[in-house]
């Protein structure tokens, strides 16, 4: 009777954003390949994630001193490093109990470099496209785990300029196809879904308004939250809509954007730095949304001018009101031609099935069942 494979996969967040679900996924993939592994999943605290990984994982265990947190490495920056070179040596013993290693996003520091101490099996998913210098340290750190590399976009790849296969993200949202609406002269519908954060864009939006299109006849929602300690920003958020002529109402976190897709005529992804990927437009798309976005990263690789959606120049002003007037203007017959345009793309290229079916094939490709009987204190605290 043969052994069962071994597999720890490690994320760096605990939420349900673009990248938690993205892992929850590749994990359903894996569990659907070999549904008798020993799948182990670390994560860096409790949270919303946990609960829908606990339908595949083996067992969840915690450890939030593995991954590189900006704040907290400016805040003490000799006892991050001591509490990552522990995480380090932590990952080092337990590593060597499994036939698969596979690590979510490059900030999980720790489990990265213990990569390194193993020959094979061992993947990084590469979801980020940092500024120029972390990205030097974050390449750096890539080529000494010497583990496969897995990137989200040609434009991640590019950046990292480091050998990979590149899998297209993959949303499920089945059923969720909101009926076109004729807007009947009333205002267009905007909506951003996701992280608030400074590069994600959501200020310079209001920013532009306040300053260039108070005229636009248009509602903005926004809808996300920030990460713990960066409650400033939310504020200045809020109070930049507030002096906006139109109607901007800043929605918390919601695990089910579903309705929110459905209100809006558009969703609006206006990243001022490259954007890895843009799930948020993947899944705009699936629900039958076009998209209004920054011409950046990977969402170009996603939506095409006048087809599916505008494009605009990243963190420029003029243009990002030039774009929101392009579909002010445009008439109802050419909208639903755009709305039915963005779910065509969604199903010929980025179904959750097909980004499923791309992991298992590329992680569980060479996957071998190791002699060591796994240790079960070896990894940190387990929660079940």
């Amino acid at each position: 009777m043969s052994k069962p494979l071994t597999i720890v996969m490690v994320h760096q967040g605990a939420e349900l954003y673009g990248s938690d679900r993205s892992f929850l996924s590749a994990l359903a993939a894996l569990r659907e390949r070999h549904p008798d592994a020993l799948i182990d999943v670390v994560l860096p605290e409790p949270g919303p994630l946990v609960d829908l990984v606990a339908r595949y994982a083996s067992r969840i265990q915690y450890d939030e001193n593995g991954v590189l947190r900006k704040k907290k490495l400016k805040a003490r920056p000799l006892g991050t490093l001591a509490s990552m070179a522990s995480s380090w040596r932590r990952y080092v013993r337990a590593f060597r109990q499994y036939d698969i290693c596979y690590v979510n996003t490059v900030v999980c520091v720790a489990a990265i470099a213990a990569l390194r101490t193993r020959r094979a099996g061992t993947y990084v998913h590469v979801r980020e496209i940092p500024s120029r210098l972390a990205l030097s340290v974050f390449r750096a750190l890539l080529r000494f785990s010497r583990a496969a590399l897995v990137y989200n976009s040609h434009a991640t790849a590019a950046a990292f300029a480091l050998p990979g296969k590149v899998i297209h993200n993959g949303v499920d949202v089945e059923g969720s196809v909101a009926p076109v609406r004729p807007r009947e002269g009333r205002v267009l519908r905007l909506a951003i879904i996701g992280r608030v954060n400074p590069w994600k864009g959501q200020q310079f939006v209001v920013d532009a308004l306040r300053t260039l299109g108070h005229a636009l006849p248009l509602e903005l929602r926004i809808v996300g939250d920030v990460f713990p300690g960066y409650e400033a920003v939310l504020d200045t958020l809020r109070e930049t809509a507030a002096s906006c002529a139109q109607r901007v109402e800043i929605h918390g976190f919601t695990d089910d954007p579903s309705v929110h897709y459905a209100w809006a005529d558009y969703a609006l992804v206006p990243s001022v730095l490259p954007e890895p990927f843009g799930r948020v437009a993947i899944e705009s798309f699936a629900c039958g949304r076009p998209v209004i976005a920054a011409a950046t990263g990977g969402l170009k690789e996603i939506v095409t001018d006048g087809t599916t959606g505008f494009l605009f120049e990243a963190s420029d002003a003029d243009d990002f009101i030039r774009a929101v007037q392009r579909a002010v203007a445009l008439s109802d017959t050419d909208y639903a031609r755009l709305a039915a345009a963005a779910r065509e793309r969604y199903v010929g290229a980025f179904t959750v099935d097909t980004y499923m079916r791309a992991i298992a094939d590329t992680v569980c490709a060479s996957a071998r069942p190791a002699s060591a009987a796994r240790d079960a204190t070896a990894l940190p605290q387990e929660s079940r």
